[in-house]
């Protein structure tokens, strides 16, 4: 059985592992690389540790493997849950503009002037990534950075979630 020193073979693989992340990984999951990449190394270290390598391949095709298996299984979970979101989304907003005329009108003038008072720069990030765009497509839209438009989208939910009356959050207090 041939023992492997951990950190060496961290070190030695780190770049093989986010390289097959960002190939592997949809785009708009890219916030979930540092979950895949723990998760790669800690199923690494459980299966050396046990001595489930057995060597028929180089350990970096192996990790490979792992890597690339994992970053497809988080695409998978991730999907998942957006269809969760969207059949969630679609049964409540026939409960939210199902009441009577005035109350839908009065609703979605509600929706629009919250919408409205999230900083511009946020909101135009926001309306890109709902309308379908890729994160590489609204930063070369708003000439920005990916890393931009992770921020900003991030901020914006964090606003939303900040704003919204009656949603109970970290930052309200119960």
């Amino acid at each position: 059985m041939v023992t492997f020193d951990f950190e060496t073979v961290v070190k030695e693989t780190k770049y093989l592992v986010l390289k097959t992340i960002g190939e592997t990984l949809i785009d708009r999951f890219d916030d979930a690389t540092e979950d895949v990449v723990q998760e790669v190394y800690f199923r690494v270290f459980k299966s050396l540790e046990k001595g489930g390598f057995e060597g028929r391949s180089k350990i970096s095709t192996w990790i490979y493997t792992i890597t690339k298996n994992e970053s497809l299984r988080m695409n998978e979970k991730r999907l998942r849950e957006e269809e969760k979101a969207k059949r969630y989304l679609q049964k409540n907003k026939s409960d939210l503009f199902q009441a009577d005329g005035n109350n839908s009108l009065i609703k979605e003038d509600w929706i629009a002037s919250l919408l409205e008072t999230i900083p511009e720069v946020y909101r135009q990030t926001l309306r890109l990534y709902l309308s379908g765009k890729s994160m590489e497509e609204i930063a070369t839209e708003l000439k920005i950075k990916q890393g931009t438009v992770k921020s900003r989208l991030f901020r914006t939910k964090e606003w939303i979630r900040k704003t919204l009356p009656g949603v109970k959050n970290e930052f309200q207090e119960s």
